[in-house]
């Protein structure tokens, strides 16, 4: 079995933060977008004090449990990309929670480029899904060398704050 995190565009993860969960008031049917990101920045403190933290979020997330919203996050110079999921709605209170995932664009080009490192040749990797930053997740992948296609199954191997590392191994 061959190994590789992503570290790619996670790295700033592990520092960032140890797990997510929020309120925010709303006196509507959803929390609005600006609303949502100022709430998200707010939650991560970063190690470094100078660096700026925002979130870009897709749209409003609405006041509905189980309702979600993806968010791409900047801390400093660093990126990662979290799924909000409404856990709680009472009294005009939203409550909810943060799960980093990767998406599937990312999975492959990182592990395009590990396979690259370890000297194979590999023209392509496409992935199925994103992977959801949760122990055990998996997706699959398709390498594509100039000989012939191959299957990799990717497994989330831990989880640390938004940082997700994974293994693969060969279907």
């Amino acid at each position: 079995m061959k190994k590789y995190a992503v570290l790619a565009t996670l790295l700033l993860a592990a520092p960032v933060l140890a797990g997510c969960n929020a309120e925010v008031s709303t006196g509507s049917n959803s929390v609005s977008k600006a609303s949502l990101e100022k709430q998200l920045a707010s939650t991560f403190t970063p190690d470094d004090p100078e660096a700026e933290v925002s979130a870009d979020c897709a749209g409003a997330l609405a006041a509905k449990t189980d309702a979600t919203q993806d968010c791409h996050m900047t801390v400093g110079d660093q990126e990662a990309d979290v799924r909000v999921s409404v856990t709680k709605v009472a009294d005009g209170d939203v409550n909810f929670k943060t799960t980093p995932f990767v998406p599937a664009d990312t999975v492959a080009e990182t592990l395009e480029q590990g396979l690259l490192d370890q000297g194979y040749t590999v023209d392509t990797v496409e992935c199925e899904d994103e992977l959801l930053g949760v122990l055990d997740e998996t997706t699959t992948c398709t390498a594509s060398p100039a000989d012939g296609d191959g299957t990799l199954n990717v497994t989330v191997t831990s989880v640390d704050g938004l940082l997700v590392n994974f293994n693969y191994k060969t279907a």
